[in-house]
């Protein structure tokens, strides 16, 4: 079983989206093919590799739509960057959500808020 976490760092297994699944090291030329789809998820090995965040922007760059969930061993204090360049959701393990307290993830969603460059672009 796994955890699903939201923008606001909730836990919260209750959408029922079909994703399309696709491994952090896709091809980047590959996700025009992607950009019909009301749901995309990165599977991705280590948090320490960073083509996960890196696909969640091309995707979004290339007008993605839907939503980017990313697959994983993330860790809270990343959640605010994977918030930033576009990724909806994470989903984790019950056994890292028992590490990695809903607590700690709602307060590292929050750094979102309020930050300077979310202050400048009006």
């Amino acid at each position: 079983m796994s955890i699903v976490i939201n923008k606001e760092g909730r836990f919260d297994n209750s959408e029922a989206l079909d994703f399309i699944d696709i491994d952090s090291a896709i091809d980047v030329s590959q996700l025009d093919d992607l950009l019909d789809a009301s749901g995309v998820r990165i599977i991705f090995e280590s948090c320490g590799d960073g083509r996960f965040l890196t696909l969640g922007r091309q995707l979004r760059l290339r007008g993605y739509a839907g939503h980017i969930r990313v697959v994983g061993s993330l860790l809270p204090d990343q959640f605010p960057m994977a918030l930033k360049l576009g990724i909806d959701s994470a989903e984790i393990t019950e056994a890292h959500g028992a590490r990695c307290t809903e607590d700690q993830w709602i307060a590292q969603a929050a750094r979102t808020q309020g930050n300077y460059q979310s202050r400048l672009a009006g």
